[in-house]
């Protein structure tokens, strides 16, 4: 069995990351400027990491899917149908420990779903999964009929109000996710298989590198950290509703994609995505507090994504 290379950090990448670094500390003097009291301040802080966790979650899990050569439109569908579960299985007095493990089954089970229809029935990854979303968004809103339900249940609260070393839990669960996901990437066989897969698929099947397991793996895990999002908003807001997942299909894939993450596979960074998903904690942070419209915060998200997609196009161009 041919070994497998260690996925390459090249110049190019070096510069990108310095580049998302000044993007960052651009926005965070742009907001500071026009907030002079609370942006810098370290309560601030942790509120944007709290802000963070859901989306950092969710796109540490699509980084090594699109790096692998697939994608995962449907996780905003699984967030919704994972809050609508939630609320619905505690309106019938189960046990909230059930709960959570139901919803994060059900989940894994889209995930599996759209691993199954892509790996095995070949279908293009985008329209699989842009399928199911619509499919599952649907099912989301009719099982909730379209309703907004308050949730307070004892484990919710206690994810919520649990502060070790006064760092809430969601912080260290975005840390811990985060560090797993790199320690995959850069020191394990799996990881190098990803790129393996995303750089050249045929000859990753030549080498022995299993293309149909693995890709399905990580559309499960997909499917499993959009559950955990999921779940996490719910925390947050206290709160079940079909549209919590609307403006994640959106934020997660920019963050992949702007982190320098290449949409045509075999190159991408955790460390990029976390990165990206700082900048879009700040920018959603300072938009709220600056009192701006949320269709700004869409807008600029919008032209993030497009930027993105720019200069991993260019990045391509140069590298043929």
């Amino acid at each position: 069995m041919a070994k497998t290379e260690k996925p390459k950090r090249d110049f190019g990448s070096v510069l990108q990351k310095q580049g998302l670094l000044v993007m960052l500390l651009l926005l965070i003097i742009f907001f500071r400027i026009f907030e002079k009291e609370y942006f810098l301040t370290f309560d601030n802080f942790i509120t944007i990491l709290v802000g963070a966790t859901a989306l950092g979650i969710m796109a540490a899990a699509q980084t090594p899917l699109i790096v692998s050569g697939g994608i995962d439109v449907s996780v905003g569908s699984v967030v919704a149908l994972t809050t609508v579960l939630v609320g619905k299985l505690l309106a019938t007095g189960m046990p909230s420990w059930l709960v959570v493990i139901l919803a994060i089954a059900a989940g894994t089970l889209v995930g599996v779903i759209n691993g199954f229809i892509v790996v095995q029935l070949g279908v293009n990854p985008f329209i699989t999964t842009l399928g199911t979303m619509s499919f599952f968004s649907g099912l989301a809103f009719i099982l909730s009929s379209g309703q907004t339900v308050s949730i307070r249940d004892d484990l919710f609260d206690w994810f919520l109000y649990t502060k070790p070393f006064n760092i809430p839990v969601f912080v260290i669960i975005l840390i811990v996710v985060m560090a797993f996901a790199l320690f995959v990437e850069r020191k394990t066989v799996v990881g190098r298989n990803i790129f393996a897969i995303g750089g050249n698929r045929e000859a990753a099947r030549l080498s022995g590198i299993s293309i149909k397991m693995l890709p399905l793996g990580l559309y499960a895990v997909s499917g499993f950290s959009a559950a955990i999002g999921g779940l996490i908003l719910v925390c947050q807001l206290g709160a079940a509703s079909p549209q919590l997942g609307t403006s994640y299909l959106l934020s997660v894939v920019t963050a992949v994609i702007l982190g320098g993450t290449s949409l045509a596979g075999g190159r991408g960074s955790i460390v990029g995505t976390a990165m990206a998903v700082g900048i879009l904690a700040t920018l959603s942070n300072g938009f709220a507090h600056l009192q701006l419209p949320s269709y700004g915060q869409t807008t600029a998200l919008g032209a993030a994504l497009i930027i993105a997609v720019l200069i991993d196009q260019t990045s391509a161009k140069v590298r043929k």
